[in-house]
């Protein structure tokens, strides 16, 4: 049978199989262009769907999830401000007032890879994202076929087992369509490793890694320049995502204890291969670690390392891990498969890695928001353990040999396809709302952008309020002004617990939120996005972030009352003054009450910009003042581009 390999001679060559099938790269290309498409459907959905609305504008894969945030950095970068860059504060690492580490600044390597290339063509953050999707969906498809044919030296298996991989890892993980149906917390839509820039940006270099891994063990040549550049892969991974480095160590652990049980024979090279692959290890932990020393206390409570031993291990994941366990040791026994066979070793250790990054706490005691090894790792190591099981060739009493069809390879691509095509086009509807009015915002967005671009030596000062949560949300991946506050801007260094909660305590008391209406929202009956993360942290408000989490208790709920009132008591000319504002959004025609707000600042005739008005503030402490530095600086008309060319700007 030409698609079979011998059990000990599994993937012995890099492009020719030891059946003596070589590689035929039609296949891979024609699965990565099927998937390819698939990734784009929901920005296509989003261009079809929305009307006349901004051209360019994105479609984020979860609505208004932590893509924002990435975003944000993204363009931060571009603008050329520092590896250190807080962009919803807009406040910046420097001598005299140095920044804190935080998770964008310290996993910077897919940051730069995008902002680089995105500053050199002139394009915006939110054109390189889009550009993003594709690019990693073509990538990882050819990478997930050149896994698979080097471990099975099938060309047809490889390609089925691009799109099985790819199109059911949300299937897998329990999450997107499939958590609706069940009635379950959806974490993540779509496919999740094309979540931008995180994992997308990094997920190839995970690939990657394992095929030089995978190559190695199957040559067992020049094991320490092999190791070596898998070590500087690893390394580029340590500074890109914690999830998938620390996932590949934890599957790295396994499978090299598994090979030399199963193969004590080639101890010598693994050895070989793994001492400069660990030094190189070491050499990048050793910054990383002195990084994260320097992290914010805001950041570290966002992604802290939590005491737990509770064991994980009903994921879906891992009960699916669990029967692929079970199959092969059902076939180890009967004598079907060998367990020296290299490709039953490799299968085996993806199987058993969602038992040891879900559950290694019960030796660590800490734990760190699993829900991102369920989503981005331990699906698609399952996924790849049970194609390459399908890829296997069973010895039958008889003598003879069973292997799964081609016809079957067919059907199963077809199945998975559909899902695939189900996730991508549930996502986009569930999306579709949250995009349109992504697109809309866009032509306020990039009207501050100009004026950003005209004043930028004043810019860190121009703090703009958004009645809407979701615009002050979205408004830093494209504009470069500081908002008064956002739920994401808890993610980054910029403000303290204290005064991210003071902020947001103001934002309510601009926008007429009093305390009957935060005790509205509290019991549920008025909806403010993002509210609660402010109040009581993304862990207390997402399931799956913290084990020991607790619910939201009455008590706490009545003192965050209780402290709203006492602000709103002690509101004074001090606090309107810090942070200064410098715009206000509104949607035109809305019904968002000001009066708070107007108390304190005067607002000029204002801008139409699409549906929405953008309008100057002035303290009204400081109204002679102000108004003489808004008669010096503001540009007149043929300085200032109309609004109504506010939505055709270079790059977006």
């Amino acid at each position: 049978m030409s698609d079979s390999v011998e059990p000990d001679n599994a993937g012995q060559a890099f492009e020719v199989s030891a059946s003596g099938e070589t590689i035929k790269w039609r296949w891979g290309i024609l699965a990565a262009c099927v998937f390819t498409l698939l990734s784009v459907y929901p920005q296509f959905y989003m261009w079809l769907n929305r009307g006349g609305h901004w051209q360019h504008a994105i479609a984020y894969n979860e609505g208004l999830g932590d893509e924002v945030a990435y975003a944000a950095y993204v363009n931060a970068v571009i603008n050329g401000r520092p590896r250190r860059n807080d962009p919803y504060t807009g406040r910046d690492d420097r001598p005299d007032a140095p920044l804190p580490e935080s998770l964008f600044s310290i996993q910077f390597v897919p940051a730069y890879a995008l902002a680089l290339p995105a500053r050199a063509l002139g394009i915006s953050a939110t054109t390189a994202f889009i550009f993003l999707t594709p690019l990693v969906a073509c990538t990882s498809a050819l990478a997930v076929f050149f896994l698979i044919f080097q471990a099975s030296g099938s060309n047809r298996l490889a390609a089925c087992g691009v799109l099985v991989v790819l199109c059911l890892g949300t299937l897998v993980a329990a999450e997107g369509s499939f958590s609706g149906l069940v009635g379950g917390e959806r974490h993540f839509d779509y496919f999740p490793f094309l979540r931008r820039y995180q994992p997308a940006a990094s997920f190839p270099l995970f690939l990657l890694l394992l095929i030089f891994i995978w190559r190695f063990l199957t040559k067992l040549t020049r094991p320490v320049s092999s190791g070596l550049l898998a070590g500087i892969v690893l390394g580029l991974l340590v500074f890109s995502y914690f999830y998938l480095w620390t996932a590949v160590v934890a599957w790295l652990t396994i499978l090299g204890m598994l090979w030399l049980i199963s193969r004590p024979e080639d101890m010598d090279s693994i050895l070989r291969f793994l001492t400069p692959l660990a030094t190189v290890l070491v050499l990048a932990l050793i910054p990383y670690f002195y990084l994260i020393s320097r992290g914010s206390e805001t950041a570290q409570s966002v992604q802290a390392l939590v005491r737990s031993r509770r064991p994980d291990l009903f994921s879906a994941a891992e009960i699916l891990a669990a029967l692929l366990l079970l199959i092969l040791a059902v076939g180890i026994k009967r004598r079907s498969i060998d367990y020296r066979d290299r490709r039953v070793i490799l299968i085996a250790s993806f199987a058993l890695l969602p038992f040891l990054v879900l559950n290694q706490q019960l030796i660590t005691g800490r734990v760190m928001q699993p829900i991102h090894y369920r989503g981005f790792v331990t699906s698609y190591a399952v996924l790849i353990a049970f194609v390459l099981t399908a890829g296997l060739e069973w010895n039958r009493r008889t003598g003879e040999r069973w292997k799964l069809p081609k016809r079957a390879l067919v059907w199963i691509a077809i199945a998975a396809l559909d899902w695939g095509a189900i996730e991508a086009h549930q996502a986009a509807k569930r999306s579709a709302s949250a995009n349109q009015q992504s697109a809309e915002e866009m032509s306020v967005y990039v009207r501050l952008a100009e004026h950003a671009h005209i004043n930028s030596e004043i810019v860190d000062n121009q703090v703009v309020l958004f009645p809407d949560l979701h615009m002050a949300d979205g408004a830093p991946a494209v504009s470069p002004q500081p908002v008064l506050w956002a739920p994401h801007m808890v993610v980054y260094p910029g403000v303290s617990s204290v005064e991210s909660k003071e902020r947001l305590y103001r934002h309510l008391y601009y926008t007429g939120v009093g305390v009957k209406e935060l005790n509205d929202y509290l019991h549920g009956q008025n909806v403010y996005y993002g509210c609660g993360v402010g109040l009581f942290g993304f862990d207390r408000l997402i399931d799956g972030l913290n084990p020991n989490a607790k619910p939201i208790s009455t008590e706490e709920k009545n003192a965050e009352l209780m402290a709203y009132g006492r602000y709103i008591a002690t509101f004074n000319n001090e606090r309107a003054a810090n942070p200064r504002l410098s715009y206000v959004v509104t949607q035109t025609g809305g019904e968002t009450d000001l009066s708070n707000l107007e108390r304190w600042y005067r607002r000029d005739a204002g801008e139409r910009v699409g549906a929405f008005t953008l309008y100057r503030l002035q303290l009204r402490s400081d109204v002679k003042e102000a108004s003489s530095i808004s008669q010096s600086s503001r540009p007149d008309n043929k300085t200032l581009p109309p609004a109504a060319n506010a939505t055709s700007t270079k790059g977006l």
